[in-house]
């Protein structure tokens, strides 16, 4: 009621949440250096290997490392499905993080997917609801044809 008078239009024309988003959506910068794997449904178990076993030598705890493997599990699986059968993982640590990103072809059209509280009896689309609750960040771009997840989990030590 705030931003939208009772006709439809915004009250004030500051506000433009369009024009927000789009400033936002920058794509990511590229890292130096990652190990990459091309996921699909033949090797999702080879991703989460491959999750599970730089966080533990990355250091973390047995615990963030179960969060790490599941965060990836759901984003390359929200690849396969959503994303035209396919993505790209890329594993790397920068600033005393571990970081993974996910691409695929897919678009999000909603900028603020994964940060919808999802009714109890909702048993889809959870998946970004809970990357977002498991990594201490989250970061993405969409854009046509392609949608970046980055996902950070902070070293201690």
């Amino acid at each position: 009621p705030l931003l939208i008078d009772g006709t439809g239009r915004r009250t004030s024309a500051a506000y433009d949440p369009e024009r927000i988003i789009t400033g936002y959506n920058r794509p990511l910068p590229e890292p130096a250096d990652a190990v990459e794997l091309v996921v699909d449904a033949t090797n999702l178990a080879q991703a989460r290997l491959l999750a599970r076993t730089h966080a533990l030598r990355a250091g973390l705890t047995d615990d963030r490392t179960a969060d790490a493997e599941l965060v990836v599990t759901e984003l390359v699986t929200n690849s396969i499905d959503h994303g035209g059968g396919t993505g790209r993982l890329r594993i790397w640590i920068a600033d005393g993080h571990l970081v993974y990103e996910v691409r695929d072809q897919g678009t999000l059209t909603d900028p603020l997917a994964g940060r919808h509280p999802v009714s109890p009896g909702q048993h889809r689309q959870r998946g970004l609801l809970l990357v977002n609750h498991m990594s201490d960040l989250v970061r993405l771009h969409t854009g046509t044809g392609s949608t970046t997840t980055r996902v950070h989990f902070q070293l201690f030590g």
